[in-house]
């Protein structure tokens, strides 16, 4: 695999910089790029675990990373540009493709939401690379110190979809945000989930207890108090049912308070 020199790398990127008004240049010059420094030769035989079925160009993190780092430039200088930009990566079969269209598509401005909102789910569905899925995932803007517009539409999107990754990820990503050590909207949160554990069955459990232990790190007794009043005012069993299984994960203190308010029920 060719050696990454950064001075010659920087100059590169500065050039491609200069094709960003013609969507189809640019995008033809970055495959140019990526060329210089792919290698898509395969040993057989070598005992390597088999991340992804899907092509790969074989080129370096740090030149990935450096082409990701032109990214909030172009989307915020050039928006409408860098949606055709994106679309062109994103249909293309390589994974490092469609790594640098993720990134592009979650860089764009606020004003574009509604553009992630229909597209990234229609990529989450479109493959069922697991890879990918965790990418997208990790490239989501959780260090905003007030969760990011667009993040939290999107989850509220996604989270009742039928299509069950994009019902998953929504879970994975709302455990994620809570884990933040900014993050303090619990009431948003108590509320997402709210209709969920009325609904609660075993096929959602694993996916509420995720949610359930991020709350209970983030403020065990909000948490508590939520539940007990979920559990006073609501009228579905499931939702009962379910409060009484998580008990154990709370401490001694929080457990006697919330069997206090069972009994009255």
């Amino acid at each position: 695999m060719p050696a990454v020199d950064l001075t010659v790398l920087n100059n590169r990127l500065q050039s491609l910089s200069l094709y960003r008004n013609n969507p189809e240049t640019y995008v033809s010059k970055l495959e140019d790029l990526l060329s210089m420094y792919s290698s898509k030769k395969i040993q057989l035989g070598e005992n390597i675990p088999l991340q992804t079925l899907l092509p790969r160009l074989n080129i370096p993190n740090l030149v990935l990373e450096k082409v990701i780092e032109t990214f909030p430039a172009l989307t915020h200088e050039l928006p409408e540009k860098a949606i055709p930009i994106l679309d062109a990566l994103w249909n293309k079969e390589e994974l490092e493709f469609k790594i640098l269209a993720i990134n592009l598509l979650l860089n764009l401005p606020s004003e574009k939401t509604d553009v992630i909102n229909q597209k990234l789910p229609r990529w989450i569905t479109s493959t069922d690379e697991e890879i990918l899925h965790s990418i997208i995932l990790d490239q989501f803007p959780f260090s905003h110190r007030a969760t990011a517009k667009n993040l939290r539409l999107l989850i509220e999107t996604i989270i009742n979809s039928e299509e069950r990754d994009l019902h998953t990820l929504a879970f994975r990503t709302l455990a994620k945000i809570v884990e933040q050590k900014h993050f303090s909207d619990l009431p948003w949160v108590f509320d997402l989930i709210t209709p969920f554990i009325e609904k609660a069955s075993v096929n959602n459990y694993g996916e509420l207890n995720s949610i359930m232990n991020a709350l209970i790190k983030k403020s065990e007794i909000e948490t508590t108090a939520f539940l007990c009043d979920l559990y006073t005012h609501s009228t579905s069993l499931k939702a009962k049912k379910y409060i009484r299984k998580i008990i154990p994960l709370f401490k001694p203190e929080n457990q006697t308070y919330l069997l206090q308010i069972l009994q009255k029920d």
